[in-house]
């Protein structure tokens, strides 16, 4: 006889809710919450497969989406290859494999990364509505690689104790941390717990620049919430970090025919319609003073020095913003800057890619160093 699963997290625990589907041996889909606030997990046989959000209209795109939170893919790559995902039929797993994006093994630790993240929300949740649903899940993950849900269970309350403990040291995930210590400070904590060579606490310190929230280190951690966060309260206790700025959240104007939220478009049409104002008021405080002082006849000539040198500021300057962008966008500055080539080109007819070459780029200690080529 099949036992109906639904009901309020108030009455029936989550614990409850995860002890019978593991007893049972259930297999089919667990809803958290209501919309945008619902999460999933999928169960085969008792044993958690995978999770994530319940509003997405498929798990690739809820996968797609973790790989942009943890730096692998930017939105505009996420962008294209849904759309090429649609147009082919093609799952989105199979694109980024055949187009080399990310390989094998990183699409499973991703996916490890995500169910960890939603088990963890799950546990930590006391209200809201829950419902089972029985339905096959799915999957091509080994049956030795699954865990149990009561083994998941166990697990999330040890998690759950032991975040009592530091939580408060690390006040909000909108939180912004700053360095006052060392990185042998920050050694001194790892505990092999990591990637070879690389410590959470360490992998953690590398991420804070006074600039990046505690919710962005997390993704970029790829450590999942509980680990980064453990890491970041650590390095606090330690006195390696310690609060900086809080980043708050700005409104900004709205132009017409644009969403709310969506700055970046409307930023590039105010800044294009304004640099030929300033390029001209810069270039008539430059050339006046000259012509007056020597008493220039109108219609002489713009020495081509001056013009030089305005072009290349302004080339600079297009090219140091498109950088920013892409750093707001996705949290990494990009690796070359033949990854703004399209943006570039589309902000500047005499910005060519080959010109673009011939700056030199680099980032060095999260500062950006972008000079013009010499003439």
């Amino acid at each position: 006889m099949s036992v109906a699963l639904n009901g309020n997290l108030r009455d029936f625990g989550i614990a409850e809710v995860f002890q019978l589907i593991g007893q049972q041996r259930k297999t089919g889909r667990l809803v958290v919450g209501e919309a945008e606030d619902s999460i999933f997990l999928a169960f085969d046989e008792g044993c958690v497969v995978r999770g994530g959000s319940a509003t997405v209209e498929s798990d690739s795109v809820t996968l797609g989406h973790q790989l942009v939170r943890s730096g692998f893919l930017t939105r505009d790559q996420l962008a294209d290859l849904r759309s090429e995902s649609e147009r082919s039929a093609r799952p989105l797993s199979d694109l980024l494999l055949a187009k080399g994006l990310v390989d094998k093994e990183t699409l499973e630790d991703v996916q490890h990364l995500l169910t960890r993240e939603t088990v963890f929300d799950v546990i930590r949740r006391q209200d809201g509505n829950f419902n089972f649903t029985a339905e096959a899940i799915a999957h091509e993950t080994p049956p030795d690689k699954l865990l149990g849900a009561e083994q998941i269970l166990m697990d999330g309350l040890r998690m759950l104790d032991e975040w009592q403990t530091f939580a408060d040291v690390v006040p909000s995930e909108e939180s912004v941390f700053r360095r006052i210590g060392s990185l042998e400070s920050a050694r001194a904590l790892t505990k092999g717990d990591a990637a070879p060579g690389l410590g959470h606490a360490e992998r953690v310190l590398g991420l804070i620049d006074g600039r990046l929230n505690v919710r962005r280190i997390i993704d970029l951690s790829r450590l999942g919430t509980f680990g980064a966060t453990r890491a970041l309260a650590e390095l606090r206790q330690a006195g390696v970090i310690d609060l900086g700025t809080t980043k708050k959240r700005v409104a900004h104007p709205v132009m017409p025919g644009t969403r709310s939220g969506s700055w970046i478009p409307a930023l590039r049409v105010a800044f294009g319609g304004l640099l030929p104002f300033l390029a001209l008021g810069y270039m008539l405080v430059l050339i006046l003073p000259g012509l007056s002082s020597a008493g220039a006849r109108a219609g002489s000539a713009i020495p081509e020095r001056h013009g030089d040198q305005m072009g290349r500021r302004f080339e600079t300057e297009l090219i140091r913003q498109l950088v920013e962008e892409r750093m707001f966008e996705t949290g990494t500055y990009p690796a070359a800057l033949s990854e703004i080539e399209a943006r570039v080109v589309q902000q500047s007819n005499s910005l060519t890619p080959l010109r673009l070459s011939a700056y030199y780029y680099a980032v060095r200690d999260d500062e950006v160093v972008l000079l013009p080529p010499v003439r």
